[in-house]
């Protein structure tokens, strides 16, 4: 009797064993991390910096995708149509969130992916020209009350983070900032340098060298908390609206129904990647903030970015189409 116990717990041992196994992810071919932007940007720098640590960690070559168009749409319906089977990625961005109330034509919700991991956070900046008056964020609030209108915020589009955090400003200042798009950072910083529009919203990596050079004067940053890249430039929070936040986030993405141990060894190994000194030092460098989340943390994430911006497009009756 004890011999036929003994057998029978050292069966189900081995058979655990073989589950562990058959459960671990173990690609045979080439894996994609689908990059819905053209290449150079922070994006694409963010993916490629990935694939290159992630090669090593599945031992086999990751590359990088990039399929711009239809304000990211373009890159997310690629791996929507893809096998759910862990081999094809997207790196979204905080557009795969707005797209969903700022576009009727994008069909494509965040909640057809299966979170993987937050990679990053990326600071925006609220940035003057040098000849600008305004010292502060109080500065500017006040001009703005005294005369309702009277000052115009640049952004690089419409509806991304910039524009939102304008319009989330504005909503929380009681203001009425009118937004001027432009199509990029570099046509909008020229006419903040040449006092052509009075503020500006823009992504931190894209404004960093001129902020560094002089050129541009930070008042605020949009993260809850200060950014090494700019330790002496307050928050939004701290100055006088304490829940400001805006996060120009970069997370991965796989397609709904994809098997639970590819998730998590993307997740694990995207946390790897980024504990590595030398892709650390880079992204601090660039002005993000790397993260590297569990998927149920970024799961929470997701749902309570896309309920804060579902109300915030409303409220400010933004559209696209």
């Amino acid at each position: 009797m004890k011999t036929q116990m003994a057998a029978a717990a050292l069966t189900a041992l081995l058979a655990v064993g073989m589950n562990a196994q058959a459960a671990e992810f173990a690609p045979t071919r080439p894996l994609v991390i689908v990059v819905p932007v053209p290449p150079g940007g922070t994006t694409d720098i963010l993916a490629r910096l990935l694939a290159d640590k992630l090669t090593t960690t599945f031992k086999q070559p990751v590359v990088v995708e990039n399929r711009p168009g239809g304000a990211t749409v373009i890159g997310a319906r690629q791996v929507l149509n893809a096998p759910a089977d862990g081999q094809t990625m997207f790196l979204g961005t905080f557009a795969t969130i707005a797209n969903t109330y700022l576009s009727k034509s994008s069909k494509v919700a965040y909640t057809d992916f299966d979170p993987v991991s937050l990679v990053i956070n990326t600071p925006n900046v609220l940035n003057v020209g040098p000849g600008a008056n305004y010292k502060s964020v109080g500065d500017l609030v006040n001009a703005e009350k005294a005369k309702p209108g009277s000052v115009s915020f640049a952004s690089t589009s419409n509806g991304g983070s910039p524009h939102l955090s304008g319009a989330l400003f504005n909503s929380m200042a009681k203001t009425q900032m009118v937004h001027v798009p432009y199509p990029g950072s570099a046509p909008a910083i020229a006419d903040l340098l040449g006092g052509h529009i009075g503020v500006m919203f823009d992504n931190l990596p894209a404004a960093l060298a001129q902020i560094n050079a002089g050129k541009l004067r930070p008042l605020a940053v949009t993260t809850k908390q200060r950014v090494p890249a700019l330790p002496n430039v307050p928050t939004l929070a701290e100055s006088g609206f304490p829940d400001y936040e805006v996060n120009a986030w970069f997370g991965m993405l796989a397609r709904k129904g994809t098997p639970p141990e590819a998730i998590s060894a993307w997740s694990d190994g995207i946390k790897a990647a980024l504990d590595s000194p030398d892709v650390k030092q880079k992204l601090i460098s660039l002005g993000a903030i790397p993260v590297g989340s569990t998927p149920a943390n970024f799961a929470a994430y997701l749902k309570a970015e896309d309920e804060k911006w579902a109300r915030v497009i409303r409220e400010a009756n933004i559209k696209l189409d």
